[in-house]
């Protein structure tokens, strides 16, 4: 009897070993999923911009990137940037493909001080702009980082995320 107790024990213990193995592998490949992707920036900007569209916008150049941002677009995998097409418009999309990671929080912090930026030119006459200002869509996403200003910022939000 002390025997298959002992062979019990034994096979509980190797299944609890297991189980803790198979949740670390589970983890680290969560982890290693979070990291980056495979998605090619034309499929994102196809993506966003089918929900999102050109309308008050026109293509961004690098020196716009560099003006606006503060930005080089050669320090990147893939830039995508619209900008308002008049003095009095904010709606605005950008879309970086980092080439690492660890490239992010600059990409961030650049779009923020854009926001920033926007918001003081436009609070205190600009109500319609300043409210698109405050519900715009910040995100950084695996190698990606995204910044929409729109009423469709939400559903841009979910195109993006759908596409990674």
């Amino acid at each position: 009897m002390k025997s298959k107790e002992k062979s019990m024990l034994d096979f509980i213990n190797i299944c609890k070993y297991l189980l803790v193995l198979l949740l670390i592998a589970y983890v680290i490949l969560l982890i290693s999923k979070e990291g980056g992707t495979n998605t090619p920036i034309k499929t994102v900007n196809k993506n966003v911009l089918s929900v999102m569209g050109t309308e008050g916008m026109k293509k961004g150049t690098t020196q716009d990137l560099k003006k606006y941002y503060g930005l080089n677009a050669d320090d990147y995998k893939g830039v995508t940037l619209y900008i308002p097409d008049d003095v009095m418009g904010v709606n605005e999309l950008l879309i970086v493909q980092l080439t690492d990671v660890s490239q992010a929080e600059s990409v961030e912090q650049a779009a923020q001080a854009r926001l920033d930026t926007q918001k003081e030119s436009f609070e205190g006459y600009g109500a319609a702009q300043t409210k698109l200002i405050r519900s715009a869509v910040l995100e950084s996403r695996g190698d990606y980082v995204l910044l929409a200003v729109t009423k469709k910022a939400d559903a841009v939000q979910g195109a993006y995320r759908k596409s990674l």
